[in-house]
């Protein structure tokens, strides 16, 4: 039997799989499945302010696949390129020693703000 992992649209239901309450911003996101199962979800979350914050939710194991995780955020920002964003907001998870390598991967560069460490990414012209 073959297994595979696949990187799709992210729907309403397989948000509300991953948090347990209302979304407080409209949502782009990617939904990362394995064998059916979903793994979790990531993309771009449009805030008030006119920000566009970038955002991972994953359940517990998920990291067993970091290649298809990294492959989805790669379709992430080559949507955020196609759709012309110029800049991107993102914490790195604390918890996660990997976060900062990967969104340095991805093209983000860490940032100071009021003290706090983020990081951003800028489109090139």
């Amino acid at each position: 039997m073959s297994r595979q992992t696949r990187i799709r649209p992210a729907t309403r239901a397989d948000i509300d799989q991953m948090i347990n309450e209302p979304l407080p911003w409209r949502v782009r996101a990617w939904a990362v499945e394995h064998d059916g199962e979903l793994l979790g979800i990531g993309g771009f979350a449009y805030q008030p302010n006119d920000t566009i914050a970038a955002f991972v939710l994953k359940k517990p194991g998920a990291e067993k696949y970091a290649v298809s995780l990294h492959r989805a955020g790669l379709v992430a920002m080559q949507e955020a390129k196609r759709l012309g964003y110029r800049r991107i907001v993102a914490l790195a998870e604390e918890t996660n020693e990997a976060a900062e390598r990967w969104l340095a991967r991805l093209g983000f560069k860490e940032v100071m703000v009021d003290g706090d460490k983020a990081w951003v990414w800028e489109a090139s012209n």
